[in-house]
């Protein structure tokens, strides 16, 4: 039997609190358009594509979110900040870019008023000035931050291949359809059989048949568990020194079969954040916290448990912010982040719901204590058949 690394038991009040501070953020589902100006002809200038970037290029490291590093008091990184009543002027006056005061600052020639200032090395181009002018005398629409909120895909990529003139890519024939679904959803190019299979198969749903098949096939929760095994910094070794050997492959295993069973979405995220403090837990759902061991053993005798132990700790919830909230929450550890909607308080207050392994770097190879007994399917099958007898 293989032994499998895993974290201690804990309060079960942590998963209470975590569930709420994960699904009251919003998931993200990140679109990002193709450039071009006004891409989508009939809504104008879009603040996220247009905008935002110029603002978080050029205006977002002095007058941001970090408090610590802000000028003049004043934010523009915050729609209530940028309509900000400064005492009869205001940065931005929607409608009328002669009065708005950002306006005149990265339009003026005078380099003591001009912003970004010229020591910054930031500089705005023309269209970008333009742009900026346009966007305020159109009303200075503001939206939230595009990590926050879902995009519509197919109603995006439509308007944009009317907008480019583009029409759609003709139906593939089936041996392409087949080869693509099974690269896609197998990894796995389709076999003489499968192909001869789906060509002979000339009743409707034939296509709907050749999917359910695929994703029958075990295959299917190989391919998908790639991704998410690299995301979540899988490896059977340590990533220190020799790199020395750990068991993590029966957590691998779980993913695979995650995907397989169509485990729903919420527990697949809880089983594998906090499994082990849910109620009466069953050994697959502590093994499915395995995604909180996947960081580097150090194992070497002379380094500081506690700054191993602490790295540890960074690892996890910075890992679970890029999976989950689609958020790079590493900024944050030293200051309010500059670009994604972070504070540096808030990614302590992640933090701490990690910050309870007792996980130093010390221990045996391939086995850091904590750990949990593990073995693959026909193994505990077995186990149980002789149990029984």
């Amino acid at each position: 039997m293989t032994r499998f690394v895993q974290r201690n038991q804990d309060s079960r009040n942590t998963l209470t609190a975590l569930k709420k501070y994960i699904f009251h953020a919003r998931l993200t589902l990140g679109f990002w358009p193709l450039g071009g100006h006004a891409w989508a002809s009939d809504q104008g200038l879009s603040f996220d594509r247009d905008i935002r970037p110029i603002l978080s290029d050029n205006c977002f490291h002095c007058h941001g979110p970090d408090a610590k590093k802000r000028k003049a008091k004043l934010r523009l990184d915050t729609k209530e900040g940028i309509l900000t009543d400064l005492g009869g002027y205001a940065p931005v006056k929607p409608g009328d870019p002669a009065k708005s005061e950002l306006f005149a600052r990265i339009s003026s020639s005078d380099p003591d008023e001009r912003m970004p200032p010229p020591d910054s090395n930031r500089n705005l181009s023309a269209k970008e000035i333009n742009l900026l002018k346009e966007w305020i005398a159109g009303g200075a629409k503001w939206t939230g931050h595009w990590t926050k909120k879902v995009h519509p895909i197919d109603f995006l990529v439509e308007t944009r291949l009317k907008t480019e003139k583009f029409k759609p890519t003709p139906r593939a024939d089936r041996k392409t359809l087949i080869r693509r679904l099974s690269l896609d959803l197998a990894g796995l190019p389709p076999t003489l059989e499968q192909i001869d299979a789906f060509l002979a198969d000339e009743k409707p749903g034939a296509w709907e048949r050749l999917v359910d098949r695929t994703l029958d096939s075990p295959a299917y929760g190989e391919r998908m568990a790639w991704d998410w095994l690299a995301a979540a910094r899988y490896a059977d070794t340590n990533g220190y020194q020799g790199d020395r050997e750990r068991s993590m492959w029966p957590w691998r295993d779980w993913v695979v079969k995650a995907f397989n069973e169509n485990l729903p979405y919420d527990k697949f995220t809880i089983w594998q954040l906090a499994g082990d403090l849910l109620p009466d837990a069953t050994q697959e759902q502590i093994l499915a916290t395995g995604f909180n061991r996947n960081h580097m053993i150090n194992g070497e005798g002379g380094r500081i448990a506690e700054e191993n132990r602490v790295e540890y700790v960074f690892d996890m919830t910075e890992t679970m912010g890029t999976l989950w909230m689609g958020l790079t929450l590493l900024c944050a550890r030293c200051h309010d982040h500059k670009f994604d909607p972070l504070t540096q308080r808030e990614y302590y207050e992640l933090n701490a719901f990690f910050n309870q392994t007792p996980v130093n770097g010390g221990g045996g190879d391939p086995f850091s204590k904590p750990v949990l007994q593990a073995g693959s399917s026909a193994q505990n099958e077995e186990i149980a058949r002789m149990n029984a007898e």
